[in-house]
């Protein structure tokens, strides 16, 4: 999580408004279901997999216990499996929540007092460093993610458990053919799984650095006993602008430092070619993945809301017999799927394996140069870089 931010802090963001948003349709699913005393941090709770369920009689060959996400549970509940988990009080969850209001409070005044006094600098004619334009712009996106993430507990370590008093054959022989398959994480995947294009993209890059060793591969062991930070959810249309106008915001930050000082022309031509090229692929790439995905939601009966009840709007049906794929089938289908198992679900378009994945690739880039230049720029500063602003000059004190 930390390098992912430190490489591009709005997949954190990204990945917090997606869970915003699932937090907030599990609210108003319980409400239309008459249970009341669900709040967003319960929602957070269980899709952090804070709950998990617990199955009578388990055989040696079936899981004792699995977690379950806010969407499972409220299929649970409603479909009368298990009652509705009223002891779980907001009481219980800040007993089990890291997170400190007053150290957020301080993060924030910090945030607020280092863009005050960076944007104050030109101003009183003050060199600024390309490292405090680059810490700018993650400011903008750090608090975005505070303000999404706010309900959201923090390092829970012990699951509640919830007793279910069918066994896992019960549980899903009433449901047929959806829930036969095998599952992938949990036996309840039938009910939540929603893969879309920012899933599918975030499990093809993993793989492809997998088979290339760059990254640790590690034996998954089934079902998963947590969910992973990286569970890129589905965003409701309207969510999808509000990621790409903070996602444009947060690279618009760093064309701002187009007149920086740098120590080389060529640096500096380096900076701007980057700094406009990361903001150029957000637009781009954002608004192709977009217009694809504002189609598809059209044509299915989720519209604005991601309902709760229903199952994923965005995640085809396969059938469990298919015919043998010829060898350019086979071929395409290697292309565009890197999972071990070649799971359907995560096949990637053709058009994101075109357009979007280079672009990924060379946003990659871009900040890493980006990234690069922030530390190298330091062998030459100008002398007012050092110089910092008397604010007793301009504020009243005693």
């Amino acid at each position: 999580m930390f390098c992912l931010g430190l490489l591009g802090p709005e997949f954190i963001l990204l990945n917090a408004l997606e869970q915003f948003c699932s937090a907030r349709a599990s609210v108003r699913a319980f409400s239309t279901s008459d249970h009341s005393g669900w709040t967003m941090k319960h929602a957070f709770f269980a899709d952090m997999g804070g709950i998990h369920l617990q199955l009578p009689n388990a055989q040696l060959d079936e899981p004792k216990s699995f977690p379950i996400n806010a969407k499972q549970l409220h299929f649970l509940v409603t479909n009368r499996y298990i009652p509705f988990p009223g002891n779980i009080t907001l009481d219980t969850i800040r007993d089990k929540n890291k997170s400190d209001g007053l150290a957020r409070f301080i993060c924030f005044i910090q945030m607020f007092w280092f863009t005050l006094s960076t944007v104050s600098r030109p101003i009183k004619g003050y060199a600024t460093t390309t490292l405090e334009i680059t810490t700018l712009a993650y400011i903008v996106c750090a608090l975005a993610t505070m303000f999404f993430w706010r309900h959201k507990p923090m390092d829970v370590q012990d699951a509640i458990f919830l007793d279910c008093h069918r066994t896992l054959d019960q549980l899903l022989g009433e449901h047929g053919r959806s829930a036969a398959g095998p599952y992938h994480f949990t036996p309840l995947d039938f009910v939540s799984r929603e893969e879309w294009i920012a899933s599918r993209l975030w499990v093809y890059n993993v793989n492809l650095l997998r088979r290339m060793r760059i990254i640790h591969t590690y034996q998954k062991e089934l079902p998963i006993q947590h969910f992973s930070s990286f569970n890129f959810l589905i965003l409701k249309r309207s969510m999808l602008f509000v990621s790409l106008a903070i996602s444009l915001a947060y690279t618009s930050v760093f064309v701002a430092g187009w007149n920086l000082h740098f120590p080389t022309t060529l640096e500096r031509i380096l900076w701007r070619t980057c700094s406009l090229g990361t903001m150029m692929i957000v637009a781009i790439g954002g608004l192709f993945e977009i217009l694809f995905l504002v189609q598809q939601y059209s044509r299915t009966t989720q519209g604005e809301d991601i309902e709760m009840g229903h199952g994923p709007p965005l995640v085809r049906s396969h059938p469990l017999i298919k015919p043998p794929p010829t060898r350019m089938q086979a071929a395409i289908r290697h292309a565009k799927n890197k999972t071990p198992d070649i799971d359907p679900e995560y096949d990637v378009p053709i058009r994101s394996l075109v357009v979007t994945l280079p672009l990924c690739a060379l946003y990659s880039i871009f900040r890493l140069c980006i990234l690069l230049e922030d530390f190298i720029s330091f062998r030459r500063l100008p002398a007012t870089a050092f110089m910092a602003i008397d604010w007793s000059t301009y504020l009243p004190h005693i």
